[in-house]
């Protein structure tokens, strides 16, 4: 069984790309469940990747999720499959905060994606 990590161990970053602050529109729902409607919420922080989001629900983690991303250079939505690679619930608050990994895109969304969050990290003033 593994050990899950305590609160005083550090985190392993484990992102293959880095991921820039992007506060964009984000819808989702489970693959599994197209008749649910799909929940809201902005994204945290965004990278080629995969994108970090506040839940007001409960999502498990490894769960499939199709997510309609709205990026502020898009007219619609991009439509990408994700799964949950971590899920956290927030102290002191009933909301949980996920990290999506993509997994299935096209691959002009991919690089749209990418663009936007390179366009974000180079927006960063340099010291």
């Amino acid at each position: 069984m593994r050990k899950s990590p305590s609160i005083q161990e550090p985190l392993v970053e484990r992102r293959r790309t880095q991921r820039a602050r992007v506060a964009t529109p984000i819808q989702f729902r489970n693959v599994l469940r197209p008749e649910e409607p799909f929940k809201g919420s902005l994204s945290r922080d965004l990278s080629g990747g995969g994108v970090s989001v506040s839940a007001h629900a409960f999502v498990p983690k490894e769960a499939r999720l199709v997510l309609l991303l709205s990026l502020p250079d898009s007219l619609k939505p991009i439509r990408v499959i994700g799964r949950v690679a971590w899920m956290r619930q927030r102290r002191f608050s009933e909301g949980y905060d996920l990290g999506i990994q993509f997994i299935e895109a096209l691959s002009q969304d991919q690089e749209r994606i990418a663009d936007c969050a390179e366009r974000a990290l180079a927006a960063l003033p340099s010291f």
